[in-house]
């Protein structure tokens, strides 16, 4: 099971629920267009932008995320495996979709330079991404991108507050509708891994969770995007817990299981870190507390 055939075979046992889900996926997902949303009539004129800093920085920097979709494994074996290339292709385009849409709407509302955010489309095209759904480890994949997928829905979420346009919060409303959707396929398809490789997949939860980087990290500014979406409350530590690794370990009853075997192991190793990260997010929720209180007593004086 821990070869790269392994990983495709616990796959190919999880071809029902690749099939169930996809139907379900297409039965429940709305078919639109940018254009439903953003019409560059909507903002001629001279009226400014309302978007904030960090507005504009998440949403930069999530499209960025979107458009940079890699190219995923369609070779033999995955061809076998019912389903799961057109969930692939489906997946790939809504994607898509949501890029061109921010796009759009980033250039409408001349909340970007276009030629500036043309280039660092092209940068980031050059920089790349590792695929998160080719090589040996596509258990670790399958957990990575149910993660990101609600790591992106909590971010455009709480990114709609700080627009102040209403054609932004119906547009994000829209985005994030689809992302629950596919954080909804991801994390069911883990949870019947876990049925059929129970300690395998534990052990590629525990990995990932320890690992686990922000989408994007690589991309070129994202440390100071990073820096204001986490001071203005839009995505940081706390909410990493409490949003995402909690409610999502939750929904596999990773702290219930019986059947782990070996992979109990991993387990412990995930709860001891999650305390970690619990005292680290009450430790920079004090600090930013403390900076705030500086910050008010300034303005203050």
């Amino acid at each position: 099971m821990h070869s790269d055939i392994g990983q495709f075979t616990v796959l190919r046992e999880l071809r029902p629920t690749i099939e169930e889900n996809l139907a379900r996926h297409r039965a429940e997902s709305v078919q639109w267009e940018p254009a439903d949303f953003v019409r560059a009539e909507m903002y001629w004129g001279s009226r400014p932008s309302t978007l904030t800093e960090t507005a504009k920085a998440a949403l930069v920097t999530n499209l960025l995320v979107e458009q940079n979709i890699p190219l995923y494994r369609r070779d033999a074996v995955a061809t076998e495996i019912g389903a799961w290339p057109s969930w692939l292709t489906d997946w790939s385009n809504e994607r898509r979709r949501h890029a061109a849409a921010v796009t759009d709407y980033l250039v409408a509302t001349r909340s970007v330079d276009p030629v500036a955010l043309g280039r660092a489309r092209a940068q980031c095209m050059t920089v790349g991404f590792d695929s998160p759904m080719n090589g040996a480890h596509l258990l670790r994949s399958l957990v990575q991108v149910a993660l990101d997928e609600s790591v992106s829905s909590i971010s455009h979420r709480n990114t709609a507050d700080q627009c102040h346009d209403p054609v932004a919060d119906r547009l994000l409303g829209r985005i994030i509708a689809d992302q629950e959707l596919h954080v909804r396929f991801f994390a069911d398809l883990v949870s019947a891994a876990l049925a059929v490789a129970p300690g395998l997949t534990v052990t590629a939860i525990t990995e990932v969770v320890m690992n686990f980087q922000l989408p994007g990290t690589n991309l070129p500014g994202f440390a100071r995007s990073a820096m204001l979406i986490a001071r203005d409350g839009i995505y940081d530590l706390g909410r990493h817990l409490d949003e995402v690794l909690r409610p999502m370990l939750a929904q596999w009853r990773i702290f219930e299981r019986t059947d782990l075997g070996a992979g109990a192991r991993s387990r412990d190793q995930l709860a001891d870190y999650l305390d970690h990260l619990d005292a680290q997010a009450a430790t920079t929720e004090r600090s930013a507390m403390r900076t705030q209180e500086y910050a008010n007593a300034l303005r203050a004086s």
